[in-house]
């Protein structure tokens, strides 16, 4: 039976595991009802909650104290998720650098899961790193991940600083390489094709390059894009197990 000081310990575990499920990907999406968001939460953090580390929670300042310490919770949970968002964030921009310099970048279209609007590829290239996330078991690897995060900040023991600000800088500048390393065989071979267009062009005044370009840079964008699919397995294994390492690195530095 729960007295009332394992209920407000209760309530501050539930508040971390919220704030991850309302940002973290695939439990973020518009279409799963906030009822099953909270549902999901309340389930986690029943099984989190006996399995906590021995250390007391200092909770001083008695109202005013406690929710100060809902909103540390708050903030680590919100945290973790935005700094597993970036990750697919920069799957996504992978996929618009692609449209981008194929010329799908003024064909944007709503995407069904996040409701926003974006470009073609960069929603294909988002899906597949979605299933693929799936298919690697990598929703319950994040969870296992988030579990931990007990253990390594427990509850109340948040301390936010330039080292936490350090490490989700860097996690930003990782999305735009992690970006530019995906789409960087298509860019290059679409740079390739408009250098030869503009030889052409130099060659042959009387062709004209815009009309002839267009086609030309989707075929060899669409070309390159089916070989270099089944080769995407191996970095986006890397990437996802990049989002675990960065995950604990900013646990290390709220603590």
């Amino acid at each position: 039976m729960l007295d009332i000081t394992n209920l407000t310990i209760f309530l501050l575990v539930f508040t971390r595991v919220f704030s991850f499920m309302v940002i973290a990907p695939f439990f973020a999406l518009p279409g799963i009802p906030t009822l099953a968001k909270f549902g999901l939460s309340f389930f986690l953090a029943v099984v989190i909650y006996p399995v906590l580390p021995g250390t007391p929670v200092n909770v001083s300042g008695n109202l005013i104290g406690y929710m100060l310490a809902l909103t540390k919770e708050t903030i680590t949970g919100l945290s973790l998720g935005i700094l597993v968002n970036i990750i697919f964030s920069g799957i996504r921009n992978a996929g618009q650098y692609m449209d981008f310099q194929m010329g799908f970048g003024l064909a944007n279209a709503v995407d069904p899961l996040t409701g926003i609007q974006g470009t073609m590829i960069g929603q294909f290239i988002n899906l597949l790193g979605l299933v693929f996330f799936f298919n690697i078991d990598g929703h319950h690897r994040l969870i296992n991940a988030f579990g931990n995060s007990y253990q390594l900040v427990p509850l109340n023991a948040a301390g936010f600083n330039y080292a936490s600000g350090l490490i989700a800088a860097k996690a930003f500048a990782g999305m735009s390489l992690l970006a530019l390393q995906i789409s960087a065989p298509l860019l290059a071979v679409l740079i390739i094709v408009d250098l030869a267009l503009g030889f052409v062009a130099k060659a042959a005044p009387q062709i004209n390059v815009f009309l002839l370009g267009f086609p030309l840079k989707i075929l060899a964008g669409l070309f390159i894009l089916f070989i270099i699919l089944p080769l995407l397995a191996t970095p986006l294994t890397k990437v996802f197990s990049l989002m675990e390492k960065n995950m604990f690195y900013l646990l290390k530095g709220l603590s």
